[in-house]
């Protein structure tokens, strides 16, 4: 294997024994790469398929890419294991600066497993691995946590820890990381689990590459080619309307993207994207009558009790519901329902959630199941903007048809793949609508999609035809991507004014990737890994009775209910036959097409079409001959 982008070891900590071993990363890199690839062979090796999440057993795993480190390719990394909120194989994507400095450190990622017998963190620090007691952390905020480890080690040091939702174990709780960097998937109460509250990284190495000149000729092209983008597709510039915003990068990354700034009165700044840094907003001035600063405060306090605001916003809509019927009052939850929209209410939910304090317990389950808890009347409240994992119903199958097989098929909100559809359909719809300076026409778009999605039929929303092998391509990048690790703000890069026929460059991953570590890779070459990596995690969701054909569903609501409107895409506007605009209000998916989308889906997988089940000869193609013979000792794959 070529030295570029791998710094060598990957390090499996046990808490229980307090063992520190390294394995190289030799072992796993070459079929998997980086990322998710390598920690679900990690977690396939070391993770028995029948325990819960909280089992000392469970690894939770956290891995860079051969791309994290490298200026200009954004230091991005992943954490998996088994989830506390689904119980099964789970993940989560983060940025900032933590795991550029795991690598600095000489290490291309970490494995956890046991339980320590007090409140401790990992402090690494080149050679140098050490668990150290600290029972003085239990339950401190993660920005407490973070100040206080800082004191005491320097500065310069990189901090990942979890707030008292992960130490007590909430379905939702979140990471926090350097720099603002958030992650969710239900993962954090398993670090909580373990009596694990940090790991603690600084290092001095450099990443080697294989090749630097060809590395800055691609990070110009790359330049080139973002360079003519309007503002809404390089910067989301749908959020230049709210104050407070610039450019603020993780490490190593060329551009940087919008985020939310949040200057405090004490001097400290935080960091906001997304979703995160508007969940608030129209409550807060619904509220107050006008706009205050609850808004960026009712975030910081959800990263602070290390709470995901994607659960805790569709939880909000469930709650005022339930107070609206009268089911839930101030005084039986000891939650200021009646205040909904004020800085009191979400940090008085917040706090009684992560410290399961009173009804905060039952909430600490999640909406679905609380809602179980409190009976039918309130379950009924749950209708069509809350999917099954607990997330706000976005880029639905209802409005982008393709987008029902990645509901269907990954183990939670698959953001990175619903942006594939979602972002150029809201580019193509912003033209549609006026805004000029958006060069994306229908027949750019459907040129697009001849090169990206397999055919031009894929961006045509009035039918199922084209959507399964779109959804194939999508998703064996995603899974190549998610391995690199490549930021999902930035890649692929789909259209471009400098190119002659306005379509981007999807061979730019694979040509960073052989560039980096010296290993020829075409762009086929790399889908293929992506596609090895995808039937990795399929072989884990299968093994842990997830999987298959009865499995691969999305929410009833989809087939009944008709869509009203979609983020960042009210009016339902989408290209139809010839490309031709029309909306998709009001549609429904059609059951029996949904079906025959699955069973081409299949097909296009070389899976059980019958079953969903993955076939013996699909993995050993795929180099997967030991996990084929596993899942045939288990009875289940397809011979």
């Amino acid at each position: 294997m070529a030295d570029g982008g791998y710094m060598g070891n990957i390090l499996k900590i046990d808490l229980s024994s307090g063992s520190v071993v390294k394995v190289p990363t030799e072992s796993y890199s070459n079929l998997f790469l980086g990322g998710r690839g390598i920690a679900a062979k990690l977690y396939w090796d070391d993770v028995p398929p029948d325990i819960n999440a909280i089992d000392p057993r469970n690894s939770l795993i956290f891995m860079t890419g051969p791309l994290c480190g490298v200026p200009g390719f954004a230091s991005r990394f992943q954490i998996c294991g088994k989830s506390i909120s689904s119980n099964t194989f789970s993940f989560c994507n983060l940025g900032g600066s933590w795991g550029a400095y795991l690598k600095m450190a000489g290490y291309d990622g970490l494995a956890v497993t046991g339980r320590a017998n007090t409140m401790c963190y990992i402090l690494i620090n080149n050679n140098s691995v050490e668990i150290v007691k600290a029972e003085y952390l239990k339950g401190t905020t993660a920005f407490e946590c973070e100040r206080t480890l800082k004191e005491r080690l320097g500065e310069s040091v990189r901090v990942l820890t979890v707030g008292p939702a992960g130490e007590n174990m909430v379905s939702f709780a979140t990471f926090l990381a350097s720099d603002d960097s958030c992650g969710a998937g239900g993962l954090a109460g398993v670090m909580g689990s373990k009596n694990l509250k940090a790991i603690v990284v600084t290092g001095n190495r450099k990443v080697a590459v294989a090749n630097p000149g060809e590395i800055r000729l691609l990070q110009e092209r790359a330049r080139e080619l973002r360079s003519g983008l309007p503002e809404e597709m390089e910067t989301l510039g749908w959020l230049m309307s709210f104050e407070g915003l610039k450019k603020t990068p993780c490490r190593g990354c060329p551009s940087g993207c919008v985020r939310v700034t949040y200057h405090k009165p004490d001097g400290e700044v935080r960091k906001f994207m997304c979703q995160a840094s508007l969940f608030y907003q129209t409550r807060a001035e619904r509220y107050y009558g006008q706009a205050t600063d609850v808004p960026p405060r009712a975030t910081e306090a959800c990263d602070d009790y290390g709470l995901d605001t994607r659960a805790i916003e569709t939880m909000i809509m469930w709650l005022s519901r339930c107070h609206k019927s009268g089911l839930l009052t101030d005084e039986q939850t000891g939650i200021l329902l009646s205040q909904l929209g004020s800085f009191e209410f979400i940090d008085t939910l917040c706090r009684k959630i992560a410290y399961r304090e009173g009804f905060g317990d039952v909430l600490a389950q999640g909406t679905h199941k609380a809602a179980e808890q409190l009976g039918a009347d309130a379950q009924r409240l749950i209708k069509d903007y809350i999917t099954n994992t607990g997330d706000n119903d976005i880029y639905g199958p209802r409005l982008y048809i393709t987008t029902g097989l990645f509901y269907a098929t990954e183990p939670r909100f698959p953001i990175q793949h619903l942006h594939e559809i979602s972002v150029p359909v809201m580019m193509w719809a912003a033209r549609v609508m006026g805004i000029e300076d958006v060069f994306v026409t229908s027949e750019v778009f459907q040129k697009m999609a001849r090169r990206f999605m397999g055919s031009e039929i894929a961006v045509d929303f009035s039918t199922y035809e084209g959507k399964a092998l779109a959804a194939a391509k999508i998703q064996d990048r995603e899974y190549a991507k998610e391995s690199l690790i490549l930021c999902d703000l930035t890649w692929p890069i789909f259209f471009s004014s400098k190119t002659p026929d306005c379509v981007g460059d999807p061979s730019m991953e694979s040509r960073m990737f052989s560039a980096v570590t010296g290993r020829e890779v075409d762009e086929e070459g790399l889908y293929k890994i992506g596609e090895r990596n995808l039937n990795m995690q399929r072989a884990i969701l299968v093994r842990e009775g997830r999987g298959g054909r009865e499995w691969d569903t999305i929410d009833e609501f989809n087939f009944t209910t008709p869509l009203k409107s979609d983020f960042g895409n009210p009016e339902c506007l989408v290209p139809g036959k010839n490309g031709e605009a029309f909306s998709r209000k009001g549609s429904v998916i059609d059951r029996g097409e949904f079906e025959k989308m699955k069973d081409e889906y299949y097909e296009i997988r070389g899976w059980d079409v019958a079953t969903g089940l993955q076939t013996k000869s699909k993995l050993s193609e795929l180099s997967l001959a030991d996990v084929a013979q596993k899942m045939e000792e288990e009875g289940l794959v397809v011979l």
